[in-house]
């Protein structure tokens, strides 16, 4: 085991209940016995030190989670690669609102489609050319094709299709591509609406922006995220590719809802999903889109990093103004309709009101919480106003555990109660 990337001391000491966390503890075994999932991670942290730390359940058939388990940080893969993006906003070498083709020529004559019914497509071009604000927004208008029929306006139906026959690589899988391959194809296939106008999570707007890195930065994305990034702050184990002396510690991942391992890929519309790309032989697709693989205490430094407005023990890798950017409202009187109904910003949900919206299950503390959460249930939420990190991480795909890990939020929240 690595030496711990953090302080941790005992909760009343940053002003939290140690009686109340033991309302985690209670939540697990309860969770564990329904076999909500196999095994899980909790972290909360204070004024930048832990103040909880434990393991639950296993990390695979006879082995224990432990705090240092290895997990599939699927889509928190995302807000690293926004913040890869704004380091290179704050150096001048891009503006946020110029456009995409600057960097990316093959972006300049972006078609939308434009459906006439559920068999043929007519394409024009798009009101305006697409920027890095819109791919950071998921306003882009680009979409998946794990999204092929999951809603209702049939552009849902014909995009998503034209993304797979294309041989587009979206989804969990890692065949011999690239960010610039995979990009230069996104680039020929039209959009589902003009940049600006509707929110669609897609997988392609980050790739997009991972390969904007490259091209700009002159590094592959795996290289630059290493430099710049995950050396500076310290996070020591988090890979794209886990290196096969570490394989041991991956967290499995079981279907929700019981005790069983799920080895294979499972269909999401057109895509293919499951937790295999981890042991790829392929080793060329840094997606930023949900490629990460990384510890629950290195995932923390990150996280600690945004909450501190950019810096971690004493290194600077963001700005408080980049910082802002990310965590505050960038999608106006849009919301994530896919997701949790929130407002969005840089790669992040945010909770703008007081409440979660009505029947939202996605409370994230009070307003101006964030959070981003991966397709494997793992999660963090920092809370600027309590001045809190909260991470729970955990085994099930198709975010099997996420109600779970809400409750998990709800517990660690209300353990504050000092300044």
């Amino acid at each position: 085991m690595t030496a711990a990337p953090y302080t941790q001391v005992e909760p009343e000491e940053v002003g939290v209940s140690s009686a109340t966390l033991g309302n985690i503890d209670a939540l697990q075994e309860r969770f564990l016995a329904q076999n909500a999932y196999q095994g899980s991670v909790v972290l909360v942290a204070r004024h930048g030190k832990v103040c909880y730390f434990k393991a639950f359940g296993k990390a695979d058939e006879e082995v224990p989670m432990a705090t240092d388990s290895i997990f599939r940080l699927a889509s928190m893969s995302k807000v690293v690669a926004s913040a890869a993006v704004m380091q290179l906003f704050e150096r001048g070498l891009i503006a946020l609102h110029e456009p995409l083709s600057v960097h990316l020529p093959e972006f300049a004559d972006t078609k939308v489609a434009v459906v006439k019914d559920w068999q043929v497509t007519q394409l024009r071009t798009a009101s305006r050319e697409l920027t890095p604000h819109d791919l950071l927004t998921m306003t882009g208008g680009m979409t998946n094709t794990w999204w092929y029929r999951m809603f209702e306006p049939p552009i849902y139906g014909v995009v998503p299709k034209l993304y797979h026959e294309a041989g587009l690589v979206d989804d969990l899988n890692t065949p011999p591509t690239t960010l610039k391959a995979n990009t230069e194809l996104i680039a020929s296939l039209p959009l589902i609406a003009d940049p600006g106008t509707m929110f669609d999570y897609s997988n392609n707007s980050v790739d997009v922006l991972c390969r904007l890195v490259e091209v700009v930065s002159g590094m592959d994305f795996n290289s630059y995220l290493a430099k710049n990034i995950f050396e500076p702050l310290g996070m020591h184990e988090i890979w794209f590719f886990p290196p096969e002396d570490v394989w041991h510690r991956i967290a499995a991942v079981y279907w929700a809802g019981r005790d069983e391992k799920q080895t294979e890929a499972s269909p999401l519309g057109l895509g293919m999903m499951g937790p295999q790309y981890t042991f790829s032989e392929h080793k060329t697709l840094f997606s930023g889109a949900g490629g990460l693989h990384g510890t629950t205490a290195d995932y923390f430094r990150f996280a600690q990093m945004l909450l501190n407005n950019g810096e971690l023990d004493g290194v600077r890798v963001l700005s408080p103004a980049s910082v802002r950017l990310m965590t505050s409202n960038q999608i106006g009187d849009l919301s994530n309709w896919q997701l949790t109904q929130n407002k969005w910003g840089y790669m992040v949900d945010i909770q703008a009101g007081e409440n979660a919206p009505a029947g939202s299950l996605h409370y994230l503390g009070g307003p101006g919480a964030y959070s981003w959460q991966g397709f494997f249930s793992t999660k963090f939420v920092n809370n600027p106003r309590l001045d809190t990190v909260i991470m729970t991480m955990s085994t099930p795909g198709f975010d099997g555990a996420l109600p779970h890990n809400l409750r998990l939020v709800a517990a660690a929240t209300a353990a504050v109660v000092g300044d």
